[in-house]
């Protein structure tokens, strides 16, 4: 019969000073160093080792004891007393996460991510150093002197599985955490990440997701879907249960690559892992409520339609400003041009400097050269008495003027007064005799 009362016992250099926890394959007892005074851990297996399986046990104490993780429990020395092995370790003074948080207790996801994150860093480096852990669960994560989280037992279950010590009864307690391949027989490093998911489940509802003796949650874990968390926390998000039960596949294949793929999702689902919006580049997204401005023109269309356009005598140059021309078509935009009014009003009917003078030179030069005539014929505003009498088919010819002519005219022709009669008769013209050129 196997001795579980060891205190005040010594082994190796630790006298044995009380009892720390309980587990199915260990008892762990706070030592204190003889000589040096120092406290450790020392984990008593409760198998026994023989000649068969003495080589094993030293085999897997070797590679325990090369691991150096910030998160992973040292283990300092190793022996064997009375054909029973013994491991020392770093003494965790503040306790397991299991009496931290007791069974039933429902801890929110603020404080399970960042447990989350150190066991998986831990665990990580663990599978990249060929070792897998194979009873994750929450008595075996110590909390260190800054809080941090240590995962203790590393090869523990490996090395009660080498020896013939074994009892379905001391397996009951880890097996509500065991990956359906590693009940079968065959674990592997994602089984760990099977267990972590079991324990996520349980700090968030209070309970592990199977139920019932040895042999029926080792059928469930096989067979049966865990039940949904929403059930259990209608609260929680959809993103957030994928991600566990993505964790809890039967399937290996069907899990996360790696414990950090499965913590970084978890964080993300999380919340903790997302900002918005993001100020840290130069591409700012809109939130989805902001409305999107989608140009009428395209943006050859736009830098077309918004060149300066040739000065004329009815447009300006003035540019189109370009938030207006990607709301509304340039078509619909009021003239820029200053005296031209707004389409659907007349411009009002009024004289301008142009016609004022064309008046003035027709009435100088009534029935004058080809330019005075042009002129005068093409004013709207021209005088009335300049076209009174004129034929329209009329050819220009020069005016008689009081100019002498070289040739005195035999016959004395009446001349008209110098003052002008309004009422005169072009009729009285033709009796002069015509000028030579």
């Amino acid at each position: 019969m196997i001795d579980r009362n060891r205190i005040g016992q010594q082994l190796g250099n630790y006298r044995l000073v009380r009892l720390l926890g309980q587990g199915g394959f260990a008892d762990v007892y706070l030592g204190e160093h003889v000589y040096l005074k120092t406290q450790a851990a020392i984990k008593v297996l409760h198998a026994q080792i023989t000649d068969d399986n003495m080589e094993g046990f030293i085999t897997e104490a070797q590679t325990i004891a090369r691991l150096k993780h910030p998160h992973i429990i040292r283990v300092l020395d190793f022996g064997v007393q009375n054909n029973t092995p013994f491991l020392v370790m770093d003494y965790a003074p503040k306790g397991t996460l299991r009496q931290l948080h007791p069974r039933g207790s429902r801890l929110p996801l603020s404080t399970i991510v960042p447990y989350v994150k150190q066991l998986a860093g831990a665990l990580h480096y663990a599978h990249s150093q060929k070792l897998i852990h194979r009873d994750i669960k929450p008595e075996n994560m110590l909390l260190g002197h800054n809080d941090e989280i240590l995962i203790s037992d590393f090869g523990i279950a490996t090395m009660a599985q080498s020896s013939r010590y074994q009892h379905t009864q001391d397996v009951v307690g880890t097996v509500a955490y065991m990956a359906p391949e590693q009940i079968q027989g065959k674990p592997r490093p994602v089984s760990d990440e099977y267990a972590l998911g079991i324990v996520i489940y349980e700090w968030l509802t209070g309970s592990c997701p199977f139920q019932g003796s040895f042999t029926e949650i080792a059928s469930q874990h096989v067979f049966a879907s865990p039940p949904s968390l929403q059930e259990k926390l209608p609260m929680i998000a959809p993103d957030v249960e994928k991600v566990i039960m993505m964790a809890l596949a039967k399937d290996p294949q069907q899990r996360f690559a790696n414990l950090q793929a499965f913590a970084n999702a978890l964080e993300q689902a999380s919340g903790k892992g997302l900002a918005w919006p993001s100020t840290s580049g130069t591409d700012l997204s809109l939130p989805p409520s902001a409305p999107t401005l989608t140009p009428v023109l395209s943006e050859s269309e736009l830098l077309t339609a918004l060149s300066p356009p040739v000065p004329g005598p009815t447009r300006t140059s003035e540019a189109v400003p370009a938030v207006l021309a990607a709301v509304e078509p340039l078509t619909q935009l009021p003239s820029p041009t200053p005296g031209i009014p707004p389409s659907g009003q007349k411009p009002p009917r009024r004289f301008t400097r142009r016609a004022l003078l064309g008046g003035l030179g027709g009435l100088v030069v009534v029935g004058g050269g080809a330019l005075a005539w042009f002129m005068l014929s093409q004013s709207p505003f021209a005088p009335s008495h300049a076209t009174v009498g004129l034929k329209p088919t009329a050819t220009p010819s020069p005016i008689p003027t009081a100019t002498p002519s070289p040739t005195p005219s035999p016959t004395p022709s009446p001349t008209p007064t110098p003052k002008p009669t309004p009422t005169a008769q072009p009729t009285a013209q033709p009796t002069s005799p015509p000028v030579s050129p």
